[in-house]
């Protein structure tokens, strides 16, 4: 059974293959000043009226999901001119969603069927292909591949309880989420170096869930380490090349009992993740998605208008993290950052002036 005391010393260590501590400068520059970039609404479905980007390779194609004229869910794929393609469900489906893609072209997610949802790849010709599931389960959800076509997610193997599995890329499944002493494991990411992340958390009641990462070829976890004086709550989204590991985490309380959430880098070797903090002046909140080989890192950041959220940037300089906010569609508010690739092409979703979430492009 894996340890989640928090007496661990050093956490994953020798799962980077690359680099183990942040370096002062990034691999890639940014064609110009984040404060300069601009923002492009992707095109709906027809019919369609809301829209959202959940990743993109370092083509610029980009994958998500939208409604349809008759309101059911789809996959979707936007060229890098922005022009969407409906990546359409398995048969028997009215629903999908697109969640990952790798630089082949490899989309992943899941589809509705009537006998649950399944794990699905579609390929760059949009065929799409069901990932099967565990033995003795019926349903797999999808949320991330690499270039070598791995693919992690989850399946339920019971009532409310999950298992992390992995595709290796010939189609066969494997549990990587039995080593917990919470009842389930849900992996969300997987670089190219074959390091998967994700969460092990208990259903119900307070849902504690704390980050995990995966070693390459590992189908036992470690836990990543909480903040010092943090809540016991954390999960890890985003992970890079280099190892380095994002997502968010309870910081110190305000007030009894009351943690608030921060975005959280856990770099390979350390003992302890870097509170990276929120946009100034404005409400405790914020959440770290996804980081480039760059180390440029998105997510989102409460703003000083109390309930509002708007998708930010951080980036690092030799005197420590910057955080910006990235720019609105006109007349919108709130947005969500919740990807960007190796040249800089952040995508998210934002809000219209009439109220409509929209998949979006900042560039």
């Amino acid at each position: 059974m894996v340890d989640l005391q928090r007496s661990k010393t050093v956490f994953l260590a020798g799962v980077a293959t690359v680099a183990s501590t942040m370096v002062g400068a990034p691999v890639a520059a940014s064609a110009a000043p984040w404060t300069e970039r601009t923002i492009l609404s992707l095109d709906l479905l027809p019919g369609g009226t809301t829209s959202r980007a959940t990743a993109v390779n370092d083509h610029g194609v980009i994958v998500g999901y939208g409604d349809t004229a008759n309101g059911e869910n789809h996959a979707v794929r936007w060229s890098p001119d922005g022009r969407v393609t409906d990546l359409g469900t398995l048969p028997g489906s009215t629903h999908s969603y697109a969640y990952a893609i790798n630089d082949h072209g490899d989309t992943v997610g899941y589809a509705d069927t009537p006998d649950g949802e399944r794990a699905v790849r579609w390929a760059p010709d949009g065929t799409v292909t069901d990932l099967g599931t565990l033995p003795g389960a019926f349903t797999a959800r999808a949320y991330g591949i690499n270039d070598d076509g791995s693919v992690v997610g989850e399946v339920p193997i019971r009532s409310k309880t999950f298992h992390a599995v992995k595709w290796r890329p010939d189609g066969t499944v494997i549990d990587i989420g039995t080593e917990s002493s919470r009842s389930s494991t849900s992996a969300t990411a997987i670089n190219n170096h074959d390091v998967a992340i994700g969460r092990t958390y208990s259903p119900g009641g307070g849902h504690f869930h704390e980050a995990v990462a995966w070693p390459a070829g590992a189908t036992a976890f470690a836990v990543l380490p909480l903040l010092p004086d943090g809540g016991p709550r954390s999960t890890a989204v985003g992970v890079n090349e280099e190892g380095l590991i994002v997502g968010y985490a309870q910081a110190k309380p305000s007030t009894p009992q009351k943690y608030p959430v921060h975005a959280i880098l856990w770099s390979p070797g350390t003992s302890a993740p870097v509170d990276l903090g929120g946009l100034p002046g404005a409400g405790d909140y914020s959440a770290a998605n996804d980081i480039n080989a760059a180390n440029d890192i998105v997510g989102n950041s409460a703003t000083s208008t109390p309930g509002e959220r708007d998708a930010v940037l951080w980036e690092w300089s030799s005197d420590g993290w910057h955080i910006e906010p990235l720019p609105q569609l006109p007349g919108g508010h709130e947005s969500e950052a919740t990807a960007i690739n190796d040249l800089g092409v952040v995508v998210g979703e934002a809000v219209t002036a009439s109220g409509q979430r929209v998949a979006v492009r900042w560039q």
